[in-house]
């Protein structure tokens, strides 16, 4: 996996690793990270077959969940992971099982299985049917890349006209390098299918009976304006893990790290040290300010 390394202002900062949703790659922390190098080492990721990671099938949750663990394994110290999207359900899934990796677990908008979809999460469940995905992707790509991106904008963000001209070239140049990927359609499809999959686990098996068993202090954010994941899914959250801080951000969509990375950055500081405190297991209340509503 190709990684990307934002070191600490100073020695011994504790480790935060982040791991990007479907689709993305190491650079979704980019704008979050420089905000947050005084107090953590930061590392982002590319999983196999996305950004520039070559693909290393069978590319799936099971797969990436197994190799962010392989990753964690290389620090002294269990780490402060952050996950995304898929990134946030692979994180539910590594801490679930490997509790003395994870010191603390902050999710942002993490792709949790629903029985309630908000209408762009529908739509990724219908590319995911087969043929049906390979014959739409084959559509996407005779858009230009910079139509791609408004597009992905639009289902991303809350307010996709907040994207200034710098970061929107580089989302285009990135766009563009990933459809010269022979790989890049194969790879998105078959880790999307993998998602689909977790609906139909059984409920022993399921993603939220695994999230029942993390141990790790636990950091909720869902966007109010989130087309994937529906800002809904708190309230589940709240009950499933009531010693959690979960924080419902009023003005983001799915990717609140490059939308409102300042409010990640704050709500990401004050969650962490509040981890630190004695008295950890009694119930967080959620960080003031713009996030809006806590618990």
């Amino acid at each position: 996996m190709l990684t990307y390394h934002l070191a600490a202002a100073h020695a011994h900062a504790p480790a935060v690793v982040y791991v990007h949703g479907l689709g993305g790659s190491s650079s979704n922390w980019w704008l979050l990270m420089p905000q947050l190098t005084d107090a953590f080492d930061q590392w982002a990721f590319d999983l196999p077959g996305f950004g520039d990671s070559p693909p290393s099938p069978p590319h799936s949750v099971e797969a990436y969940t197994a190799d962010v663990i392989a990753f964690l394994e290389r620090f002294d110290q269990p780490v402060h992971l952050v996950g995304n999207s898929m990134g946030g359900l692979i994180d539910v899934l590594v801490a679930a099982t490997r509790p003395d990796l994870v010191a603390t677990l902050t999710l942002i908008a993490p792709a949790m299985p629903q029985r309630r979809l908000p209408s762009a999460a529908r739509a990724m469940a219908f590319v995911a049917l087969p043929t049906v995905g390979e014959r739409l992707m084959a559509q996407v790509n005779g858009v230009s890349a910079e139509d791609q991106v408004q597009r992905l904008l639009r289902v991303m963000y809350a307010d996709p006209a907040s994207v200034d001209d710098e970061d929107l070239a580089v989302a285009v140049e990135e766009r563009q390098r990933r459809m010269t990927q022979p790989h890049a359609d194969a790879v998105l499809l078959e880790a999307l299918r993998s998602i689909v999959g977790q609906y139909l686990l059984p409920a022993g098996r399921s993603a939220w009976r695994m999230a029942g068993r993390v141990v790790a202090p636990t950091l909720v954010m869902v966007g109010g304006h989130d087309m994937l994941v529906g800002a809904w899914s708190s309230r589940k959250w709240r009950r499933l893990l009531p010693r959690s801080r979960v924080v419902e951000l009023a003005s983001a969509g799915h990717v609140a790290m490059m939308e409102r990375p300042d409010v990640v950055a704050e709500n990401m500081r004050a969650f962490v040290a509040a981890a630190h405190d004695a008295d950890i297991r009694r119930p967080l209340r959620g960080h003031a300010g713009e996030a809006g509503r806590g618990a």
